[in-house]
């Protein structure tokens, strides 16, 4: 319990990848960034609980290698600028 103690205090919303394990398989539904949209607040970013957003090249992206499917980024985006779509229905685009 001593190490707690000196841990600093964190507020707000926090993101970090804590494992390595390629979890995106088991997503059923992904977020997809609609960058017309997008204003590049990055309040995805810091409400995503896998820090699996980050802002690159001037736009938003997802790793969906990691990405759990949660939806948490679609609720909190302000301009409701990212979809969740079925992932069978990405299979079919990415073909």
């Amino acid at each position: 319990m001593k190490m707690l103690e000196t841990l600093p205090e964190i507020l707000g919303p926090v993101s970090v990848k804590v494992s390595d394990v390629h979890t995106g398989a088991w997503r059923y539904r992904r977020p997809v960034i609609r960058k017309d949209d997008c204003v590049l607040c990055g309040i995805c970013a810091e409400y995503c609980p896998c820090g699996v957003i980050e802002k690159e090249d001037g736009r938003m992206t997802v790793d969906y290698t990691y990405c759990k499917g949660c939806g948490i980024c679609t609720v909190e985006c302000p301009k409701k600028a990212i979809d969740f779509v079925l992932e069978s229905d990405c299979e079919k685009e990415d073909e």
